[in-house]
């Protein structure tokens, strides 16, 4: 027989509970905490947010094609969205991107670049992700987190809306989807 009452429990159990849900608290925010930092121990986001109105910063990035560079897109509406595999919005959104690309993409000019956080992420990861949603769009691995640096992206999805001309004409936090996105193409003259 026990001699602790219905409901209660000794003091030492209870004790033992709170530390392992402490411990799983300090493990996730660890976690977060590195996932914020490049292997070098630089944070990623370093560099100032990216002014809408002026030039979208080029770079160059491997992709599964072959080396793509963002300034090769000139003359397109190009639309560059960050994202991870263990990103749940950008779960959602990615559909949205797909439809846009096959119904308007190559007609209107309008050109999608999925930039992978890699440096968070794997490669292989990246490509099953690509597999199972059936994309079909440009996919390029930011394997050092520098170019989201760059971009000033502190959260994902990120997505940028970029002019023929090269000029960031909006940027999105969060996930991009119906009407928001089809609203971004038009101020990026899509």
């Amino acid at each position: 027989m026990s001699q602790y009452g219905p409901g209660q429990e000794p003091r030492w159990r209870r004790l033992t509970r709170y530390g392992i849900v402490a411990g799983i608290v300090l493990v996730v925010g660890g976690l977060a905490l590195a996932r914020e930092l490049r292997s070098d121990g630089a944070p990623v986001q370093t560099a100032q947010r990216v002014a809408v109105g002026e030039p979208a910063p080029d770079f160059w990035l491997e992709s599964p094609d072959g080396p793509f560079r963002l300034s090769e897109t000139r003359g397109d509406v190009v639309i560059v969205n960050f994202w991870a595999t263990w990103c749940g919005p950008c779960r959602f959104e990615m559909p949205e991107f797909q439809g846009v690309h096959h119904t308007r993409g190559e007609p209107e000019g309008i050109r999608i670049v999925a930039v992978n956080l890699t440096s968070s992420d794997s490669r292989e990861g990246a490509m099953n992700f690509v597999e199972e949603y059936g994309l079909t769009f440009t996919i390029a691995f930011d394997e050092t987190g520098g170019v989201a640096g760059h971009y000033g992206v502190r959260g994902l999805p990120a997505t940028f809306f970029i002019d023929r001309e090269g000029i960031l004409r909006s940027r999105v936090n969060g996930p991009v989807l119906g009407d928001r996105l089809e609203e971004n193409i038009r101020l990026a003259g899509g």
